[in-house]
């Protein structure tokens, strides 16, 4: 491994050996990939649909099951069976097997329990017939392969199911293993296969796509493209990681809007990506899938129009099928697992590979797709772990609705003009309100307030709008339509002094209290000054305390400050610190507009 977390791609052909070949699992790992949805189980689904009907939860009690099986079996043999059976195991498995040899017809010749393979579907089929060979060999060696999709058999590692064997079908699900829920560290082992991520396109499809220069340009700034959701589905997982490559950690307007919309309608996986392209070839946007993907799905349906796979130019991220043991694996279990291992690069599995689809771990080869040959690959250095971890978890807050309450400063400096000429603070603040409350997805709840000094009955701050969902009926409209019509007409409501801090910390209480736990809480505060409060209030160091105090792991509310004029940006910043929340200093319309995004987008919490 490189100093930056990146490792070179091992195949089983190497001359290295298979324990040199590691990427270990840090001191953090995902969020817990979330589970995919059961698939629609239609003719139109990928092949992979068919046969991904075994879960690998179900190792214990199938070996149960087998184990009650096979002694029934045993109590039916003639007896004369018993020691034949017991001197041909004792030739083919050596000295180990001479304890049948006593007579006792419930022990078994070779003693041991199958080894349990979860395979990623694809990879399930030319790798149960490549252990055959491993059968054919050795009567000792059983093998039970499970067809499993690396997001459930990394949730199942976690809940303390694990295989044997584990393929899936990228190394970087390695990254959703938690090392406090296992025993050993889960290494990046040796690669089977690789398939190449590209975009699936149709011939017949609206705005027919004729190159892509490449991952990031589709995901960040053009092209219409749907995903499948990157914490199930790993084609889209690996574009989007691709996307981020070079890439600012904090993301820009057009992007986080393009994200913020394809997160809300990914797809639970690429079965329902490829079922909705063969319900209607024309209206169905392009998607990422892998080459090996689109070549089994253009097989398995002979009457839809084929999907093209379109490289983009600058390269892709690959599939990498990745042979991982389980670390408690030992014994006989291990020297059997490593022979099948071996068979796997032999030329004839190698040979079946490349018939399934699959290109070799160089990324030679490939499947012709329709009526084209495969495309020349030019493979990206892949993000670090800590890079990986980043982007999922970005993923996921964008796709996580946003619960906010803007507090807005209405005192009588925000009349004064800023920097951009012809424009008031207030007019600048109102013109990155409306920007932002056009960006955010119908399921956020949105609600506002503005402040100064004696309000409205005594109070600092005047409730504009609940928080509540921007898509709520309101009137003759939405509620985002009420909020874009107060924030035009709140002129009248300017005046007074910056009681900032006794109204940040009424703010924080509200939204405590209505905390809800499907939302990224926060409040949002614009500000042209520092704290000035007549009536006395709230001093700094008071807030700070009342909000280190108040803070509550299960109900966590950030606050983002927004500063311009003459903010106090130590005192914002403070702020923001205590709460997890970040803290910004802008004035004129694009640099608002552009923190108040950033904003949006930065979830983290404290």
């Amino acid at each position: 491994m490189s100093g930056d977390g990146r490792t070179r791609r091992h195949d089983l052909w190497d001359d290295d050996e298979f324990e040199g070949t590691t990427d270990p699992v840090g001191s953090s790992a995902d969020p817990e990939p979330a589970a995919d949805p059961e698939p629609e189980t239609t003719a139109a689904a990928a092949p992979a649909a068919a046969a991904a009907t075994t879960k690998g939860d179900e190792f214990p009690s199938r070996r149960a099951h087998r184990q009650q099986a096979k002694d029934d079996q045993r109590k039916k043999r003639p007896a004369w069976l018993v020691p034949v059976a017991a001197v041909v195991a004792l030739a083919l498995c050596g000295g180990g097997a001479f304890a049948a040899l006593g007579g006792d017809d419930t022990e078994t010749a070779c003693g041991g329990e199958a080894i349990t393979v979860a395979a990623t579907p694809e990879i399930a089929v030319p790798l149960e017939e490549a252990l055959d060979k491993v059968k054919e060999g050795d009567e000792c060696a059983e093998f039970e392969v499970s067809s499993t999709s690396a997001a459930d058999a990394a949730r199942n590692i976690n809940d303390g199911q694990a295989p044997d064997v584990w393929i899936p079908d990228s190394s970087t699900w390695i990254d959703a293993i938690d090392p406090d829920a296992t025993k050993g560290q889960w290494l990046q082992g040796q690669s089977i296969a690789t398939s190449p991520v590209v975009l699936a396109t149709g011939a017949d499809q609206q705005g027919e796509v004729a190159q892509v220069q490449s991952w990031g340009n589709l995901l960040n700034t053009e092209g219409g493209l749907r995903m499948a959701n990157p914490d199930t589905d790993t084609a889209s997982r690996l574009a989007f990681h691709a996307s981020r490559i070079g890439q600012p950690d904090r993301i820009g307007l057009e992007t986080g809007e393009r994200l913020i919309f394809m997160s809300r309608f990914a797809a639970p996986s690429l079965n329902k990506l490829l079922a909705d392209y063969t319900a209607d070839q024309k209206k169905t946007q392009p998607f990422p899938a892998s080459e090996q993907q689109i070549a089994a799905y253009n097989e398995d349906n002979p009457d839809v129009t084929p999907l093209r796979a379109v490289m983009p130019k600058k390269g892709t991220l690959s599939l990498d099928y990745p042979w991982i043991m389980n670390p408690e694996l030992k014994g006989d279990a291990l020297a059997i697992a490593d022979r099948a291992r071996t068979e796997l690069g032999t030329v004839e599995t190698r040979e079946a590979l490349t018939e399934a689809g699959f290109r070799d771990s160089n990324g030679s080869g490939g499947p012709e797709i329709a009526g084209q040959a495969p495309a020349e690959l030019t493979e990206l250095d892949p993000l670090d772990r800590n890079e990986r971890l980043d982007a999922v978890d970005q993923w996921d807050k964008m796709r996580t609705d946003m619960r906010m309450l803007a507090v807005i400063d209405a005192s009588g400096s925000m009349k004064w003009d800023s920097p951009s000429p012809g424009m008031t603070r207030w007019e600048v603040t109102k013109g990155s309100l409306t920007k932002g409350a056009g960006i955010l997805p119908d399921g956020s709840q949105v609600g506002a307030w503005i402040f100064s000094t004696d309000q409205a009955k005594g109070r600092d701050y005047r409730e504009l709008s609940p928080v509540t969902r921007l898509d709520a009926k309101a009137g003759s409209g939405t509620h985002r339509d009420r909020l874009r019509s107060l924030v035009k007409n709140s002129d009248r409501y300017l005046g007074g002094d910056t009681a900032l801090y006794d109204s940040i910390w009424a703010a924080h209480q509200k939204m405590v209290k209505e905390y809800d736990p499907d939302y990224v809480n926060s409040i949002v505060v614009f500000t042209d000054g520092e704290n000035d409060d007549p009536n006395g209030g709230l001093s700094l160091n008071q807030l700070l305390k009342k909000l280190d105090d108040a803070y509550d792991a299960k109900k966590p509310v950030r606050i983002i400050t927004i500063g311009m004029g003459e903010a106090n940006p130590t005192a914002l910043q403070k702020i923001s610190d205590e709460t997890g929340g970040t803290s910004y200093i802008a004035e004129t319309p694009d640099d608002i507009e552009r923190v108040f995004v950033q904003a949006l987008l930065a979830r983290s919490g404290r």
